[in-house]
């Protein structure tokens, strides 16, 4: 690895962990997002596009509520698809870093489920992909725009 891309790894890996850190804070400690005490009963959906379809359906009594719900889910994993690649020292492909995006959403799910922080939602699994899908998109583009510079 050149000088270069050994520097963009470096700010890669401190920029990620720091996502990392905001977003746990975000999904598990965060009051203003509900979080921080767990409630009593467990909240889940197992079914997809379940709550999707609700909060699209219903946008017009929902209004911003829906557009922070489905939005934010997606606007959270963005940075997860575009840093993962850049950090990574073997090759991380489109089907790597959706994997690991993937799994890293259902990690989190489950956390929410055992913890009663939060709640367990296919839907957010999928949307959190398609955040991770949306940031690596992001990245093949800036890494093109960077390469053409060079």
């Amino acid at each position: 690895m050149n000088k270069l891309g050994t520097k963009f790894r470096f700010i890669g890996i401190i920029l990620f962990i720091i996502y990392l850190l905001i977003l746990c804070y975000l999904l598990f400690f965060a009051e203003a997002f509900g979080r921080g005490m767990a409630v009593e009963v467990h909240g889940y959906n197992t079914i997809p596009f379940v709550e999707i379809k609700r909060y699209i359906n219903n946008f017009d009594r929902l209004g911003m509520i829906t557009v922070l719900n489905l939005g934010g889910n997606i606007l959270a994993f963005m940075p997860f698809g575009f840093f993962r690649p850049i950090i990574g020292r073997r090759k991380n492909s489109f089907f790597r870093t959706l994997f690991q995006g993937c799994l890293f959403s259902c990690m989190v799910e489950v956390i929410q489920l055992l913890t009663n922080v939060g709640s367990f939602d296919v839907d957010d699994i999928i949307l959190n992909t398609f955040g991770v899908f949306l940031g690596y998109i992001i990245f093949i583009l800036c890494k093109s725009i960077i390469w053409r510079q060079e």
